[in-house]
């Protein structure tokens, strides 16, 4: 999440600086938007492997709770 807003805030200077690079800029984003969500999926696979293999949820350590996975 850190790494994608500091992504925008860089991207949204070039665009008020040259407004050619809006849609170039724009996809730019919507591309690491969703390797944001790829590498989210990936951590919830891991969770959910470690899970299978421990029993140990690692799920609560990271502050949500389980009511958020069951999507």
């Amino acid at each position: 999440d850190e790494i994608y807003n500091s992504l925008f805030r860089e991207v949204l200077t070039y665009m008020m600086e040259d407004p050619r690079m809006i849609s170039p800029s724009t996809q730019m984003l919507f591309v690491a938007k969703n390797l944001e969500r790829i590498g989210d999926h990936n951590t919830n696979i891991a969770e959910m492997v470690h899970y299978v293999l421990t029993g140990d949820d690692l799920r609560r350590e990271r502050g949500g709770t389980n009511a958020d996975h069951n999507s």
